[in-house]
């Protein structure tokens, strides 16, 4: 019996480090994502002339966008939330 009370004990101690690595890593994360769009907001003028001017290189080579347009439209919907 006393072997099952130190096992649970245990088991409660790794869940609660694993919930208290799991919150620092999510605001890590969440720092870097502000910083990320920040950058982004203040930037956007340079990406929208890079934007230009890969539509301009890739008129040339269409067939090999479009292979990647779905991959380019997720990253236009995750920085454009």
């Amino acid at each position: 019996m006393n072997d099952l009370a130190t096992r649970k004990r245990l088991l409660v101690a790794q869940a609660d480090l694993h919930r208290q690595l799991v919150t620092l890593e999510s605001s890590r994360m969440r720092g870097r994502w502000d910083r990320a769009s920040s950058f982004v907001n203040q930037n956007c003028w340079w990406l929208i002339g890079g934007a230009a001017l890969v539509g301009v290189l890739g008129v040339r080579h269409w067939r090999g966008l479009t292979q990647w347009l779905p991959t380019l439209v997720s990253i236009w919907r995750a920085f454009s939330k």
